[in-house]
């Protein structure tokens, strides 16, 4: 993984954004820590996830970039390799749920992505459907979390400049779907300071990482749920688990209506827009879910969200 880690670190540097990082006097009192806010929300695509999509496709030989690649994705994952798809000249094919967020379905067609959208609402059904029908294409599917070189993209290069922007950080906290991000964070950040604490927040209604620690293996399905956060829907990547298990310190299980209240929290006290499966990190310390480290990050992973998801959670006329 560390070889991985140096190099998406120097195939990224001039490719995507080095994100800011904020320290937030409010959660710094709430939370009695030095707090900061890692500004991933303001990458490239609106989220990490043009990490892991610029590093895999930028891997391809010539012949494998002729063929193109697909992908099942909720949406930012889809956003990521097709972002680097047109920039690199790599066909993608995007399967998405039916459930997807209007705001991400659009900027894939944006992109000139071939999109297809799945007639399921949850994501493991639709990756289910999407294994079938890239075979029927005979196009390689790339996992949006279980890949070495994803989880090196997106959660090592991430903590990488996280550690040079905060070097003294005693806790992180993250938002986690299928475990891409967190593995490759928590895998990089234990690599150089095994006592900085990991805290990952997932949804109360899909505790992938919970039930999976519980049973000594990866559940890597899961049920649909009704949800506004579909990026962290979903079960757990096998080889993310295999990194996790033993570098994961707390988890922290978010209500649907805490990470609608901390997305409200964040717009009204740092006027910054994130998307419902961003906010989960923040809720983790807005509602007490976390027993906080000082100085402690943040990261808020993305900013993908329609305007009427937008004016739901803040109860907008329409």
């Amino acid at each position: 993984m560390h070889h991985l880690i140096e190099q998406a670190t120097y195939i990224l540097q001039d490719k995507i954004r080095h994100t800011p990082i904020e320290y937030s006097p409010k959660l710094s009192k709430l939370l009695g820590q030095p707090v900061y806010l890692k500004l991933e929300c303001l990458q490239l695509t609106g989220s990490f996830k043009v990490r892991g999509g610029f590093f895999y496709l930028s891997t391809l030989d010539p012949q494998e970039r002729k063929r193109g690649v697909a992908v099942c994705s909720a949406g930012n994952h889809g956003l990521g390799i097709a972002y680097a798809g047109k920039q690199l000249e790599v066909p993608c094919t995007v399967f998405v749920p039916k459930s997807v967020d209007q705001a991400k379905y659009n900027k894939l067609v944006e992109l000139g992505a071939h999109v297809k959208k799945s007639t399921f609402i949850g994501y493991d059904d639709t990756l289910a459907w999407a294994i079938q029908e890239a075979q029927k294409l005979d196009i390689p599917l790339v996992s949006a979390f279980d890949d070495e070189k994803i989880m090196a993209a997106n959660g090592g290069t991430l903590a990488a400049e996280v550690l040079e922007q905060v070097p003294d950080v005693a806790h992180v906290v993250l938002p986690m779907g299928g475990g891409g991000l967190s593995a490759g964070f928590a895998w990089h950040v234990k690599e150089k300071n095994p006592q900085t604490k990991v805290t990952i927040c997932q949804l109360a209604d899909c505790p992938a990482l919970s039930l999976s620690l519980q049973q000594g293996k990866p559940i890597t399905y899961m049920p649909s749920i009704d949800t506004l956060a579909g990026g962290l829907e979903g079960g757990l990547g096998v080889k993310c688990f295999d990194i996790l298990k033993t570098r994961v310190d707390e988890i922290a299980l978010i209500k649907e209506h805490e990470l609608k209240e901390a997305l409200c929290w964040l717009l009204e006290n740092h006027q910054y827009l994130i998307e419902p499966s961003a906010a989960v990190a923040l809720a983790g310390c807005l509602y007490d879910h976390t027993q906080p480290i000082g100085p402690l990050v943040i990261i808020l992973t993305g900013r993908n969200v329609s305007y009427a998801t937008v004016q739901q959670l803040l109860g907008a006329v329409p």
